[in-house]
């Protein structure tokens, strides 16, 4: 889909995330577009021929991960528990409401966030970096990109926003309604 002629008539400036499939973007017009300075950015979670990746493609990225997108703890509960509610819907088994007993914890599903003399972003940001810092798989990827499958394999334990609450010393509406709109529990105090 995202090939040479559809890259090109990009607007400069543009950021580029794939996270669907590798081989929605072209890679030798990924990096045609990079290289041209078209595009600022690559973001990618996704790529073709994986788990063999372009190393050259690799090191034109800002940030890169492997194909690890919906690898949280509650998307694999989400698409395990869909599996055996259809199963059983089919197989008139009683397990229409079937729901992984135990999804793994993560240590620190509360965050306090003092909002005094923060922006909105800086706030969002503390937020999201709580649940799941990229760089970390970024910076694994980056190192030995041969280790792509192992990384799969052995993906650290990662749950989705709605698992966390936060909550906000003199945070306002707005940066309550986002963290909310997110996925996250908020709490809101004023001091």
């Amino acid at each position: 889909m995202a090939d040479e002629a559809m890259l090109s008539a990009l607007n400069p400036g543009t950021i580029i995330i794939n996270s669907s499939r590798g081989e929605i973007a072209n890679t030798g017009a990924l990096k045609k577009v990079k290289s041209a300075g078209k595009v600022e950015s690559l973001v990618l979670d996704v790529w073709e021929n994986e788990p063999e990746i372009d190393r050259e493609l690799l090191a034109m990225t800002s940030v890169a991960t492997p194909h690890i997108a919906g690898y949280s703890a509650d998307g694999k509960a989400n698409g395990t528990a869909m599996i055996v509610r259809n199963l059983s819907k089919s197989f008139g088994l009683p397990l229409a409401d079937w729901y992984p007993a135990e999804v793994p914890a993560t240590p620190e599903p509360v965050l306090t966030i003092d909002c005094r003399g923060k922006s909105n972003e800086e706030i969002l940001r503390k937020a999201i970096l709580h649940t799941y810092n990229i760089v970390e798989d970024d910076i694994r990827l980056r190192f030995d990109p041969s280790r792509f499958e192992k990384e799969r394999e052995n993906y650290p334990v990662r749950r989705e926003f709605s698992f966390y609450t936060i909550n906000l010393t003199d945070g306002n509406e707005e940066i309550k309604n986002l963290l909310e709109n997110l996925g996250f529990k908020v709490q809101n105090k004023q001091s």
